[in-house]
């Protein structure tokens, strides 16, 4: 379902999220390529039934990605949210 050029996208962000890490000074750049493989997995339609990238990615935002929304005390419950999230986020992107 998935073209040549876009599995090799979405590869690149998922070395991408590797070499970024969970700090919290890359975040903004995680959001990023977040948004760009949502935007990669709506141009395959918008029927989450059918669309199994994108479903995929919607439950991640709607977890993990808002987890990372919420106030922390200490920088380290930001980054293991953040940790949450990239982990979550490479496990949609690869389709397992």
């Amino acid at each position: 379902m998935v073209t040549v050029t876009d599995r090799s996208r979405l590869v690149a962000i998922r070395k991408s999220l590797d070499l970024l890490g969970s700090k919290e000074s890359s975040f903004l750049r995680v959001e990023l390529l977040f948004f760009d493989a949502l935007s990669i997995a709506r141009a395959y339609g918008n029927d989450l039934h059918v669309n199994t990238i994108l479903a995929s990615l919607k439950n991640v935002q709607q977890g993990a990605y808002e987890k990372t929304k919420e106030v922390c005390k200490t920088s380290q419950q930001k980054e293991r949210l953040i940790r949450q999230f990239i982990v979550q986020f490479k496990k949609s992107i690869s389709g397992k």
